[in-house]
């Protein structure tokens, strides 16, 4: 659940809602709810990348923290 739990993360840190990083990102709201709450642990390359650009991050530095909430 680290990748779901560093999206919590790094939306409280840059203040932005689940709402509008779905938005940024392109991708169903159900989707990143689904990722962020660990009730999806398998998502896609492609998909990581985009939720990475809806945060306005690296896709390196959204995998550095979850590997630190690990």
């Amino acid at each position: 659940m680290s990748l779901g739990q560093a999206i919590n993360k790094l939306a409280e840190e840059k203040n932005i809602t689940k709402y509008r990083i779905a938005k940024n990102s392109g991708i169903p709201q159900t989707t990143l709810s689904e990722i962020a709450s660990g009730k999806n642990l398998n998502p896609t390359i492609d998909t990581i990348e985009k939720i990475a650009k809806g945060i306005g991050v690296p896709v390196s530095e959204l995998m550095k923290k979850a590997e630190e909430l690990d």
